[in-house]
């Protein structure tokens, strides 16, 4: 087993695919949260009364945005990976079809496209949790939870980014707040 997870480590360190995986987790889940933040104002000030349709909405919509991902991802991170591994092949006048270089390229990609599927579904499902605890909590509570929610996801992701660019995360956490204050007021506004 040990040997088998050296050598997919040794494939993603290879392909680079760490460093696209990284950039495209930030930047879906970035998506997921700010999506299903507009799904949730959309339905409080729509008048949505019923928890089950936000939570249908919202688990709904982060499993399209998963499908979506991981199938976009997928197939244009392969065509990528595929049209630089010809460039090599004719550069080295050489086919690398069975190789390991070959098998690193297909599992970066099947790597990269489930990290850029599952983070905007996570993100979303995280969302819309509050909505699982209506009627013991009433739907303005939910309603406001599940955005203290999303500014949480959108702090997190800005401690994160701050960690792999050496900045400060306190900052860096603010200023993905702020672009989810904007995101919530302006969708309020489109809303009402």
């Amino acid at each position: 087993m040990r040997k088998r997870i050296d050598k997919y480590r040794g494939y993603l360190e290879t392909t680079k695919a760490y460093e696209i995986a990284r950039r495209l987790f930030v930047m879906n889940a970035f998506d997921g949260a700010l999506t299903i933040m507009g799904v949730v104002i959309g339905t409080h000030f729509s008048g949505v009364s019923d928890a089950h349709i936000i939570i249908t909405a919202g688990i709904a919509g982060s499993v399209a945005m998963g499908i979506s991902g991981i199938s976009g991802a997928y197939l244009a991170e392969r065509a990528e990976r595929k049209r630089d591994l010809k460039k090599l092949e004719m550069a080295m006048l050489k086919n690398l079809d069975d190789t390991q270089y070959a098998r690193a390229t297909e599992f970066a990609s099947i790597v990269v496209a489930a990290v850029d599927g599952i983070s905007p579904a996570l993100t979303a499902a995280i969302i819309v949790i509050p909505y699982f605890f209506v009627p013991d909590i009433s739907m303005d509570w939910a309603f406001y939870a599940s955005l203290v929610l999303g500014l949480a996801v959108l702090f997190t992701l800005g401690v994160f980014l701050a960690r792999i660019s050496d900045e400060r995360p306190l900052i860096s956490g603010i200023q993905m707040i702020l672009v989810g204050i904007v995101t919530i007021i302006i969708v309020g506004l489109v809303a009402r």
